[in-house]
């Protein structure tokens, strides 16, 4: 598949996962598009598409640290799956977006205490003091 094609198949997902209502159904449509924009290859794609790419994830990255306030009945499943897209594929944009923004910062932290302080505690370890 070509990088357009992957690239508007994320965008459909993007648009899918923020009209989702269902905590998990949103959680896995945002997997799905992320997936498919990490699927691209950076050797076959043009600057404009890596910026478009870079733009996608930053902003849908934004929206999702902005409706993360609004998830406080999400499963232990669906939280998981949050988490491991925030503090996995898109790490890199949510610490940008947490370090400029106190308003998303504090979304962000209001939604890891969901299951606990603890947990969010040892989620937010750096690697090597997990070890």
């Amino acid at each position: 598949m070509s990088t357009a094609h992957d690239i508007a198949g994320a965008r459909e997902l993007f648009e899918k996962a923020e009209r989702e209502v269902d905590p998990d159904l949103k959680a896995h449509a945002l997997e799905e598009a992320i997936a498919l924009l990490s699927s691209c290859d950076p050797d076959d794609m043009s600057d404009a598409d890596r910026k478009l790419i870079a733009n996608l994830r930053l902003a849908h990255t934004r929206r999702l640290l902005v409706q993360l306030v609004g998830l406080r009945s999400v499963s232990m499943d669906a939280w998981f799956e949050y988490v491991h897209l925030l503090f996995g594929e898109l790490s890199a944009e949510v610490e940008r977006l947490t370090e400029a923004d106190p308003e998303l910062r504090e979304n962000y932290g209001r939604f890891l205490k969901l299951w606990g302080p603890r947990l969010a505690e040892i989620l937010q370890r750096p690697q090597s003091d997990a070890r």
